[in-house]
């Protein structure tokens, strides 16, 4: 249970690269703190491979890996502020999750469910 705790965290974490422009991160293993910016996580069996932005790697059981997370401290809200009314009102500009997620240009090859396209929500069925 612990193990798919620490995976589920992780990846969330770090889908897609930096987790945030405002975001820092400190790397422990077995307590002990290791230098640089985890990019991307692969896991294989009990083991996880952190790769760094500086291109290095580092392959550890992921039970001895934490990794913390600290956010700026700035107020500033995040998330879709401002929708403009294109020119184009049947071209599919921006499609995103109800999470604010990106997903693409277009609604083709989607799960069902609910998508924001274009700033309006809009079911895939």
């Amino acid at each position: 249970m612990k193990k798919k705790a620490i995976y589920a965290l992780l990846l969330a974490m770090l889908s897609g690269g930096y987790a945030c422009a405002d975001t820092e991160q400190t790397v422990y293993v077995n307590g002990a703190p290791v230098e640089g910016f985890v990019t991307e996580l692969t896991f294989s069996g009990d083991n996880v491979i952190m790769m760094f932005d500086d291109a290095t790697s580092l392959t550890e059981d992921m039970s001895l890996v934490k990794i913390d997370l600290a956010y700026s401290d700035d107020d500033t809200p995040t998330g879709i502020s401002e929708v403009g009314a294109g020119s184009e009102t049947n071209t599919v500009k921006r499609v995103y999750t109800l999470g604010g997620q990106y997903v693409g240009t277009s609604t083709e090859g989607l799960p069902a469910g609910l998508y924001i396209v274009n700033g309006k929500k809009q079911l895939i069925k």
